[in-house]
């Protein structure tokens, strides 16, 4: 999903529109299959032009460097795989290189640690994660969930409490985990105003597409691949969080439905610069 606070970050995980391209897949080399690390995520959406595609992503200078899109060659063929643990830095450093400028620490070590957080936040619950990579550079990643479904990475539980505990050892940490975290809390107050689920077995927790991965069909396609996901899972319906700072025009075109908002001109008390925030939700047959 994917609404955010600009004096937080971008909690939503979904905001985007894709283009023609974003809806012609690319191959496919990789099949999607069980994630062989289990056992067995919102908020969403950068602030992008119906032209680009959505995706809950980050910004920093990331380990492995991402290939611009005009160096993607035709013969280069984007792949789809599970998610395994040691993609977790890569998405982290994805998702404060998209907004990590929205927070207050931003320009701080602290940026990529409240990004680490939101990382986890959206993984935690999360029963089914997607990556997409070219030549094994990061482009992409959805992070699903679906009621009663095992989860992905147990382990997030964990990890979270511990860059929290990383967070509260400085002043700044402190107060800018104290401002994601009350943002955490309003997006449930809105899930619990509309009993959304009690109706709605999945989430869409995070959709992140890499910039330099936008236009070639990644974001069509890791939309496609959740929404097949949720029909494997007898999902009726599915919901997402996203916010003004994006294109919500994305879930229209989709097909999705705007079922709860939030205006900030209502709420003065939020601050200045709080963004309009919404609930999406659709059903996974009418909305590929």
């Amino acid at each position: 999903m994917v609404a955010h606070d600009n004096t937080v970050m971008n909690a939503t995980i979904t905001n985007a529109t894709p283009s023609a391209d974003d809806e012609s897949t690319l191959p496919e080399s990789t099949p999607i299959g069980t994630d062989p690390q289990r056992g067995v995520m919102s908020d969403v959406v950068p602030d992008v032009t119906p032209e680009e595609v959505p995706g809950i992503t980050i910004a920093s200078t990331p380990a492995t460097a991402t290939v611009p899109a005009e160096e993607m060659k035709p013969s280069q063929s984007v792949t789809y795989r599970p998610m395994r643990w040691n993609d977790l830095d890569d998405i982290v450093r994805e998702f404060d290189r998209t907004w990590g400028q929205c927070s207050a620490a931003a320009g701080t070590p602290v940026s990529m640690q409240i990004s680490r957080h939101f990382v986890l936040h959206y993984l935690e619950p999360t029963t089914r994660a997607i990556i997409a990579e070219l030549d094994g550079r990061f482009m992409g990643v959805t992070l699903s969930r679906v009621a009663g479904e095992p989860l992905a990475f147990p382990q997030a539980k964990q990890e979270l409490a511990a860059i929290n505990g990383e967070l509260n050892r400085s002043t700044l940490g402190a107060k800018t985990l104290s401002e994601t975290e009350q943002w955490h809390e309003m997006e449930l107050r809105m899930e619990r105003e509309i009993d959304i689920n009690d109706v709605a077995r999945g989430e869409i927790e995070l959709f992140l597409v890499a910039k330099s991965a936008r236009g070639h069909g990644v974001g069509g396609s890791l939309w496609r691949q959740a929404m097949d996901y949720f029909a494997n899972c007898q999902v009726a319906r599915f919901y997402l969080h996203t916010d003004s700072s994006c294109d919500v025009s994305f879930y229209d075109h989709k097909g999705l439905n705007c079922i709860a908002a939030r205006y900030a001109a209502d709420h003065p008390e939020d601050g200045a610069d709080m963004d309009d925030i919404f609930i999406y939700a659709g059903t996974p047959e009418s909305t590929r």
